[in-house]
């Protein structure tokens, strides 16, 4: 939903008594670009979000939350974005927050992924208070009780595994990692953004879905080299439920369709999903996870 400029207006001089509303580009559907003009002359670009009524209606205090743990983000060593206006009260609700600068990239290499990954579950979640982060395990268990089918048989096997899985300790995810999700200057990482879907929770549930993203951006090569740079990181980290939180976030994306930029790129997104659920599929619960397996 579009927010009217004169909301955005009143929301920016609460912020800067002499900010000014320029002209709006809108990003994606919910992040529009705010062009500021002030009395020191300063060009500013300032970041407005939203969410979805599917995300709305899966957490109302969604704007809150994302804006809280922004805030909490800022006492870590990540790259995220200053939060600097909540307006909680508004229908729908949104926040602004300074643009990060970079822009993202369409590939990178596996082991840096791998290493931004672990540098966001090395956050000490617990001295920064984000206990209020819904738990992965609880927003799972949701998922399975909606009720959906699904053709490949992923809830049956999930609904299966679930009541023998054993996590690691919980850390902060951030829940929807990938390409689009990272923002790049010279080849060094100068922003994560998009923590609308952060949770606490095994940090394979993270992977999983992760890597399902880097087969289809990158390739299985990458994707596997992506996976052995994580579990190298964190040689700690029990693997055997990785195909499990596989299929977990292969049940998150199988909407992938709705963002294929063309009917070929969609079947062969179907072919990889298809191949990378088979291979997850495959591994009885407690197995580790094929590695090598051509995805």
């Amino acid at each position: 939903m579009k927010i009217p400029a004169p909301v955005i207006s009143r929301c920016l001089r609460a912020i800067a008594a002499d900010w000014e509303l320029a002209h709006t580009k809108s990003l994606s559907r919910r992040t529009t670009l705010l062009h500021i003009r002030s009395a020191d002359g300063i060009k500013r670009e300032i970041i407005l979000q939203t969410h979805s009524e599917r995300d709305r209606g899966r957490n109302p205090h969604i704007a809150r939350d994302e804006f809280r743990l922004l805030l909490a983000l800022q006492k870590s060593a990540l790259p995220a974005a200053q939060p600097l206006r909540l307006e909680a009260a508004h229908t729908p609700p949104f926040f602004l927050l300074a643009r990060l600068p970079g822009a993202v990239q369409s590939a990178a290499n596996p082991q840096t992924l791998a290493a931004t990954l672990q540098s966001i579950h090395a956050v000490s979640w617990r001295r920064l208070g984000l206990d209020f982060l819904p738990q992965a395990t609880a927003l799972l268990t949701s998922d399975l009780g909606t009720g959906k089918c699904d053709s490949l048989g992923i809830c049956a096997a999930l609904t299966y595994a679930l009541p023998r899985l054993s996590v690691n300790p919980p850390a902060l995810l951030h829940g929807d990692f990938w390409l689009g999700n990272l923002l790049w200057v010279d080849g060094q990482l100068s922003g994560i953004i998009d923590w609308e879907d952060a949770m606490l929770g095994d940090p394979l549930a993270d992977l999983g879905k992760s890597r399902l993203e880097l087969l289809w951006s990158l390739g299985a090569a990458a994707m596997m080299r992506y996976t052995a740079a994580y579990l190298a990181l964190n040689p700690a980290l029990d693997a055997r439920a990785l195909p499990f939180w596989d299929l977990w976030g292969a049940l998150r994306l199988a909407h992938f369709a709705n963002f294929a930029a063309d009917t070929a790129t969609a079947a062969r997104m179907w072919r990889q999903y298809q191949q990378f659920c088979a291979s997850s599929l495959s591994c009885p619960p407690g197995i580790p996870p094929r590695l090598d397996s051509a995805s």
